[in-house]
């Protein structure tokens, strides 16, 4: 915020559950505090940040107004939806917001209703159509979410503006190590995050199964938290891999980035993926890891040298094991991936990203940036 403060006069709205206060350089509003007060705001710029989790209720909610700058962390806001109505029991407002965004995403509602279901739905209708049609712009981080945003709202205006990457203060391998109780002479593979099954654990498990003895000594830590224990556990004992696999659960920001520094591979693989942004990935490439990926979707657009980059494939393991063997076995060749992707990753500074996205707000409120114009996000 303190880049926006430089040039905006920022008013930042919460979730009402929230309990982040004002700063001398921004006022904060929780959701239910702004309604009562959106009449004053009726003309002030407005940039909302859109994610497909249920703390972005309030964001998709405010997004059906039109005449907001919507940033786009992903493509899909069906789970968020399903969360927000069908979680509570209210089919009613599932079948209208999905009947809002076209006769196909009608279609799959209605079957919903009746049973035909797969999950595989909420990431190919995506129940965004409606808000982009109402957006004054939108901006993503991947160019694979303006493409979509094109299809879909061909003459709203869009930008460009890839996920920028925060320096935080420089960590030491060894003692973040020593923090852990990680061995010194282990090799240490990461996964950071909400541990789901868009995740592939179960791919990464059977390719790490099949070269732990070709490789250095390794282990595996998952830090982050498990949404479906059960299935992870099972994999786990499916490939034999008890005496590898350290389970950490959830981490603080502190001893998440701590996590990054002490790995010496970080694996980040995402299928389905509706073009997110990976905020794990970003730090990590930022520090300098090497990251394995599916190249596919957002995750193809970083340079293919700085990045662990395998072919998409759910079924047949044997390139990810490849991967795996190959920058286990290689110091070098992870150093060197390291050192592209930290310049990749380095290139929007939070500055950066903060002077493109004004400019383009401005542009799409038709305002100059030549003073501090209140600002709502």
């Amino acid at each position: 915020m303190k880049s926006f403060s430089e040039i905006w006069d920022p008013v930042v709205v919460v979730g009402d559950e929230e309990t982040a206060c004002s700063a001398p350089d921004y006022v904060v509003l929780k959701y239910g505090e702004f309604k009562k007060l959106r009449n004053d705001f009726r003309e002030v710029p407005r940039l909302i940040h859109l994610a497909n989790n249920p703390f972005h209720a309030h964001a998709f909610l405010e997004a059906n107004r039109p005449g907001s700058v919507l940033l786009l962390h992903e493509f899909s806001m069906h789970h968020l939806l399903t969360e927000m109505t069908l979680a509570y029991g209210n089919r009613d407002d599932y079948l209208k917001e999905l009947a809002e965004c076209g006769l196909a995403s009608k279609s799959v509602a209605e079957l919903r209703m009746q049973g035909v279901w797969s999950g595989f739905e909420q990431f190919t209708f995506p129940a965004i159509e409606s808000r982009l049609g109402k957006a004054a712009g939108v901006i993503g981080h991947s160019k694979w979410i303006l493409d979509r945003v094109l299809a879909d709202a061909p003459d709203v205006p869009t930008l460009h503006v890839p996920h920028h990457f925060s320096q935080s203060q420089k960590l030491d391998k060894s003692t973040c190590r020593e923090v852990f109780g990680m061995r010194d002479d282990e090799l240490i593979v990461s996964s950071l995050g909400f541990v789901t099954p868009a995740k592939c654990f179960e791919q990464i498990i059977r390719a790490l199964a099949e070269i732990r003895s070709e490789v250095p000594p390794f282990k595996f830590w998952i830090f982050g938290e498990l949404r479906h224990p059960a299935d992870l556990r099972k994999a786990i004992r499916k490939y034999g891999l008890d005496d590898l696999v350290v389970q950490k659960g959830y981490v603080p920001l502190d001893a998440f980035e701590a996590a990054i520094a002490a790995s010496d591979l970080i694996v980040n693989l995402r299928y389905p993926s509706v073009g997110e942004t990976s905020g794990t990935m970003t730090r990590a490439m930022g520090a300098g890891k090497p990251v394995v990926v599916y190249r596919h979707g957002s995750f193809a657009e970083p340079p293919c040298d700085s990045v662990v980059g395998v072919p998409l494939d759910t079924f047949d393991g044997s390139d990810l094991a490849q991967a795996f063997r190959k920058y286990l076995s290689d110091v070098e060749l992870r150093e060197a991936t390291g050192t592209r992707a930290k310049a990749w990753a380095s290139r929007v500074s939070p500055s950066d990203s903060v002077q493109l996205q004004s400019r383009f707000i401005a542009s799409c409120y038709s305002i100059p940036l030549d003073g501090l114009e209140r600002f709502v996000t």
